[in-house]
């Protein structure tokens, strides 16, 4: 796993139209968004480029930007194509223990390479693109998909009719950011007291 969490790539995310012509070959694809992941773990986002992503991947630039627009592009693609098979998941049976188990995996697999990638973005004010793109691609379907859990327990009666879902989603989301800032360590347990808190703040009667 690298610095920022996430695990080779699997797919090639660019939303860069592709026009007519030869498939795209995806060892190419793979090998830019690897490089470009290897090197935003290492360097951060200022000191990736194009230019080193293709040199490191042994790809012309053009094959890079026939596959996207730009360096936020090509960086919040790369990110966002990783490991979000689980984002696709139809209604939850358990939307409780399918909290549980997300915020887990989020805390042992995304969390701290989540703090380092957003804190690198936020840094880079001439790329103000960077960061929204990051929040759309990345961000927002996740969040999204832990929304809609919450909204599947209230809807089961295990919240509140009136439970505010926003402010649980940040609650939850902010538990496995705190302990990370605090330098914690995790603890064998922590997302069932995280998600009981909720469930006893926002439980139905």
């Amino acid at each position: 796993m690298t610095a920022t969490g996430l695990d080779a790539p699997s797919t090639d995310t660019a939303t860069v139209g592709r026009g007519p012509g030869r498939p795209r070959d995806q060892r190419a694809s793979s090998a830019i968004t690897g490089a470009a992941l290897r090197q935003l773990a290492e360097c951060g986002y200022a000191r990736v480029s194009m230019e080193s992503v293709a040199l490191e991947a042994g790809v012309a630039r053009a094959t890079i930007y026939r596959r996207y627009r730009d360096k936020a592009d090509l960086i919040t693609a790369a990110i966002a194509g990783n490991n979000s098979t689980h984002l696709t998941r139809q209604v939850s049976a358990e939307p409780r223990a399918d909290i549980i188990t997300y915020l887990t995996e989020f805390d042992e697999r995304f969390a701290e390479g989540c703090l380092e990638v957003v804190g690198t973005l936020i840094g880079a004010r001439e790329d103000p693109t960077a960061l929204a793109l990051h929040r759309q691609r990345v961000c927002e379907p996740r969040m999204a998909y832990l929304r809609s859990l919450l909204a599947e327990a209230r809807g089961k009666g295990e919240l509140r009719a009136d439970a505010d879902l926003d402010l649980a989603l940040q609650m939850l989301v902010g538990s496995v950011f705190a302990r990370r800032i605090a330098g914690e360590d995790s603890v064998t347990g922590w997302a069932e007291r995280a998600v009981e808190t909720v469930w006893t703040g926002m439980g139905a009667a």
